[in-house]
């Protein structure tokens, strides 16, 4: 992989598949509020600046031993329509599309069957276009996908691991 997609946790964990749609940057690793959820799942970051990013997302969702299950998709404002047509390729094995603080072009998707929710810090939408990188942000996307994860009745990874 390159450096435009950073991948940290085990592969057989759960995944959240990161879209990020900054501008590019020169981080070569996962940023700092996310490392600590990469205990759970498993997290791959695409920079979406970098011209082969969503190359290596669409490759990963096409292996179906590459990522692990359920696959949830995090995204922010200035996600295109690259991204959706990446989705509509792979709606099997993605489970939600969550949006951070959507543009409007994004209000009501609906993506072949995956559930779509918009993530916001404390259920507040917020004008100002906020970084992936964001320990709130993160807290919102633990959040629903917690709820994801109720919804479907999927046990928690510590649990399914044999803690209480």
């Amino acid at each position: 992989m390159t450096t435009s997609v950073v991948c940290e946790g085990d592969r057989d964990s759960p995944t959240v598949l990161v879209l990020d749609p900054a501008p590019d940057t020169d981080h070569v690793e996962l940023p700092r509020a996310w490392r600590e959820l990469s205990t759970r799942r498993q997290i791959v970051w695409c920079r979406l600046a970098a011209a082969d990013a969503l190359a290596e997302a669409d490759r990963l969702l096409t292996d179906p031993d590459a990522l692990g299950r359920p696959i949830d998709v995090v995204t922010g404002p200035g996600a295109d329509e690259r991204v959706r047509a990446l989705l509509n390729r792979h709606a099997g094995p993605v489970r939600a599309l969550l949006l951070v603080d959507p543009g409007k072009g994004w209000a009501g998707e609906h993506v072949l069957g995956i559930t779509v929710r918009t993530v916001s810090p404390a259920g507040k939408a917020h004008r100002a276009v906020r970084s992936l990188h964001r320990a709130d942000v993160l807290a919102a996307v633990e959040s629903a996908i917690a709820e994801l994860d109720a919804d479907s009745a999927l046990p928690a990874p510590d649990k399914a691991q044999g803690g209480a």
